[in-house]
Order: C-alpha cells, then sequence, then structure tokens
C-alpha cells in the first residue's frame, strides 16, 4: 500500500497540471483574441505632409473601423526612412506596434549605408500601393526634356544639384549620370515636402518625385519631364511625356509601401491586422486617396511582399554598389 500512495498522488498531480493547463490555453485563446483591446501605434517614416505620410492616415481611419481600435500614426524620420523601420524592430511582437515597411530604405538604403534591421526581424503584412517617380526639374530652369538636363550637366561639371529624400529619388539620377558621365551633387533632405520646395524655389534643379506634383504645382515652380519607371503617367493626364526606357536608357525605379511588425507576433494578432490591412487596402476611399497622391493602388500580399524586397535587395545590391563613391 505504500508503494501506491505516490501513483496516486503523481497521478493526480498530473491531472491538475493538465486541467490548469488547459484552463490557461484557453484563457490565452480568448484574450489573444479579443486583440485589439487597446490603440495600436503605427510608424510612419517620412515626415508629415509627405506622400507616405497623407497615404497611411486616412488607411489608419479605417484600419480603426476594422479593428474597433484607434490607430496612432507617429512620424518617426530620419535615415532615409530607416530610422522609423529599426524602431520598429526594436518593439514589443504583441501588435501594438506596426508600421510602414517599404521598398526603398530596405532594399537599397542598407547597401549605401549603415542600418539598424535586417530583412528577417519582421513580420510583413503586404503593400497597398506602388510609388511611382518622374524626373522633374525646378520651374525656374529652361529645360524642357533630360535632353536639355544632360546638356547644361556636361556643360557645368558639378553644378548640377539633384534633390533626393530616399535612395529611390536619387536612383534615376545615378543611372543616368553613369550613363552619361555626368558630374553631379546630390542633395539629401528630410522628406518629400522639403524635397519639393527646394525644387520650386531652385535651390535645387533635379529630383525624381511622384505624381501628385502634377496637381501640387504649376510648370513654372516645378516642371514634369519624364517617367522613371516602365509605363507613362496616361492615368495622371500626361501620356505625352516618354519614359526615360523609351528614350534608351535602362531605366526602371519604383517603389511599394508597406505595412508590418516586429517579427514574432502570435499567430491569431498577426492573422487579425492582415485581415484588416486587406480589407482596409480594398477600400474605394483609399484606392482613390492613393491613386490622387500619385501611387498605383495595388495589393501584394505578405509573404509575396517579404519575397519580392529580398529579390530586390539582392538584385539591386551589385548595381548600387558599382555607383557608390
Amino acid at each position: 500500500m505504500k508503494n501506491e500512495k505516490p501513483k496516486i498522488k503523481s497521478w493526480w498531480s498530473i491531472s491538475i497540471l493538465f486541467f490548469l493547463g488547459a484552463i490557461f490555453g484557453v484563457l490565452s485563446s480568448g484574450i489573444a483574441a479579443g486583440f485589439p483591446t487597446k490603440p495600436i501605434t503605427l510608424i510612419c517614416i517620412y515626415d508629415a505632409g509627405s506622400s507616405a505620410d497623407l497615404a497611411v492616415r486616412p488607411l489608419a481611419d479605417i484600419l480603426y473601423k476594422e479593428l474597433g481600435q484607434r490607430v496612432i500614426v507617429v512620424n518617426k524620420v530620419g535615415g532615409a526612412g530607416t530610422l522609423g523601420i529599426t524602431e520598429l524592430s526594436k518593439a514589443a511582437p504583441d501588435g501594438y506596434t506596426i508600421g510602414m515597411l517599404t521598398f526603398s530604405p530596405m532594399a537599397i538604403t542598407p547597401h549605401l549605408m549603415k542600418v539598424g534591421f535586417k530583412l528577417d526581424d519582421f513580420d510583413y503584412f503586404g503593400s497597398w500601393g506602388e510609388w511611382v517617380y518622374g524626373l522633374v526639374s525646378s520651374g525656374k530652369r529652361p529645360w524642357k526634356d533630360v535632353k536639355d538636363v544632360i546638356d547644361y550637366a556636361k556643360a557645368n561639371p558639378g553644378k548640377l544639384k539633384h534633390g533626393w529624400a530616399s535612395h529611390a529619388n536619387a536612383l534615376p539620377m545615378l543611372l543616368l549620370a553613369e550613363k552619361e558621365n555626368l558630374d553631379v551633387k546630390f542633395i539629401p533632405t528630410s522628406g518629400g515636402g522639403e524635397s519639393e520646395s527646394f525644387l520650386a524655389g531652385g535651390h535645387t534643379d533635379t529630383d525624381c518625385r511622384h505624381p501628385g506634383v502634377i496637381k501640387s504645382f504649376t510648370e513654372d515652380m516645378i516642371r514634369f519631364l519624364h517617367p522613371c519607371g516602365n509605363r507613362r503617367w496616361d492615368l495622371w493626364g500626361r501620356s505625352d511625356r516618354p519614359t526615360l526606357m523609351e528614350l534608351g536608357y535602362d531605366i526602371d525605379v519604383r517603389s511599394f509601401i508597406g505595412l508590418g511588425a516586429p517579427k514574432g507576433l502570435p499567430a491569431n494578432v498577426k492573422k487579425t491586422l492582415i485581415d484588416a490591412l486587406r480589407k482596409a487596402a480594398s477600400d474605394k476611399l483609399t484606392k482613390d486617396i492613393m491613386f490622387k497622391l500619385g501611387f498605383y493602388p495595388t495589393w501584394i500580399e505578405g509573404t509575396e511582399y517579404e519575397k519580392f524586397i529580398k529579390e530586390g535587395y539582392i538584385k539591386i545590391g551589385p548595381l548600387v554598389e558599382k555607383l557608390k563613391k
């Protein structure tokens, strides 16, 4: 009998542990199922008033309707977009801090400067818009096309000033300068708003900006010259301007705006956030806003978006290394 008591006690202990484990499992499931229970912070990696900022704020309002909790946008600006991404990578993976994961600072910038994150540091939700870029000049310059820009740069080595807020804004001119053997001075800015102010004021000569400049500025302030991507700007009423590719330059620069969170989200929290973003991205209001801001509205699922960024990083690396001075 003395040998039986420990067996009974052991069986009883195991049963209690099993029972308590089941209860905690149900409670944990219930807590996760109730996500979110408080406001969510969304990190915007570009400055207030930029196209990214203006795109993400109405999206946050729609996410609020889907999630039932406020989504508060905070701007973390610096490092060509990498400062905010770095901060996102260091947040707790609980779903209450999410942020922008965009192509340029993730696939291009790490080849040009040291960043505080790795591409594997995130759970990717998806992309809801494609940035398109166009070569533009200050309206204070007489240039009508890229030939005029090249002629000026060749006649005035080191005097052409090209502004850029992110490396995607600089890349088309870097490629053009390499092709035509131009000596161009690149002027970094804090964001798109400052870039456009510099350009309109004549403090820079050229930039690569989004279609929104067409409606925001008159031609005597900022003049659109050519698309830097794979298609003309028909949707914004400028089908008259050929792409740089059509003119014989191997230049096709585009970027994408997406959202994600620190790696390690609970599966159901991640699903809740992805489902909410997918619905918000398909909302007509979101698409209309994106179009007006100069984006092509789109949707790329998280796994595909992650693959796209990582493949872009590998592809762009050798090109950017070649262009570094």
